[in-house]
């Protein structure tokens, strides 16, 4: 497939570079920033992006999954991205009744379900809807098994479970990151189309322990060894750890599936 008009000079945001590497893995070496996990980092990278020439923006990373229907390694790519720079609500908690109502989840359901009237998110910071062909592109590159829905950013980690089922029932976005909004916002500013692909990591019902962020470095990176220090001191945090390294094992998996896909479509980056 020759590579897309709308994806040739295309720049890349991730959070991390265990992100950027999958993408270079799949041969994509050029214009792609990384943010830290850290969202005014993230605006910064997409403008310093699209002052170096880029013609579109793509937010490419893990995520955390909102929907309790998505597993790890689900891909979603964003019909709309969602601003949320507030506190994080709390969600009421589920029956496991409730929870498991329509566990059984297709691509199409996402299309069918309505989201809620939108104020919640135009009050929390904004609304932004991803460039329709680049959207289009993606969806048919990437197969039947990619779904189609809001995505919600956030200034903050999502940690809690009962924080995810709140931003769930506030804005119905199947999941959250910490950079689309940010590279939403840059590219509307100036005028040119975005998309944002994002893979679940960790799962609606996953809590995220303090000890994983602590070793999120500025570049991107993760220190092992303030890991350690943090679990040394939150021993009891070790087997969420270890719940959430595997999620980002098949997470992270999916990534590179994703990119080797598209690869063809982004042109290498190049």
């Amino acid at each position: 497939m020759a590579a897309s008009e709308g994806f040739r000079n295309a720049g890349f945001i991730c959070g991390l570079q265990s992100e950027a590497r999958c993408l270079a893995a799949a041969g994509m070496h050029q214009r792609i920033g990384i943010s830290g996990a850290r969202t005014a980092r993230a605006a910064e990278v997409a403008r310093e992006l699209l002052a170096a020439g880029a013609g579109s923006l793509v937010s490419i990373g893990l995520a955390g999954g909102l929907d309790p229907r998505l597993g790890p390694g689900s891909v979603v790519v964003a019909e709309r991205v969602l601003a949320w720079h507030r506190p994080l609500p709390s969600g009421k908690r589920r029956s496991l009744r409730q929870s498991l109502a329509g566990s059984v989840l297709r691509p199409s359901d996402m299309e069918e379900e309505s989201a809620p009237d939108g104020s919640a998110a135009a009050q929390a910071g904004g609304e932004f809807t991803a460039d329709a062909e680049l959207r289009s592109q993606l969806l048919g590159l990437l197969g039947g098994k990619v779904l189609s829905g809001a995505v919600v950013g956030v200034d903050q980690a999502v940690r809690e479970p009962n924080e995810k089922l709140g931003l769930l029932e506030q804005t119905a976005a199947l999941v959250c990151d910490m950079e689309s909004h940010a590279v939403a916002e840059a590219a509307h500013e100036v005028g040119v189309p975005f998309a944002a692909l994002r893979i679940v990591s960790d799962p609606s019902n996953r809590y995220i322990p303090v000890s994983a962020l602590a070793g999120v470095t500025a570049a991107g990176g993760v220190s092992v060894g303030a890991v350690i220090g943090a679990v040394a001191l939150r021993p009891w945090e070790v087997i969420d750890l270890l719940s959430l390294a595997l999620d980002a094992r098949i997470a992270f998996a999916a990534l590179r599936r994703v990119a080797r896909l598209g690869a063809p479509l982004f042109g290498a980056a190049g």
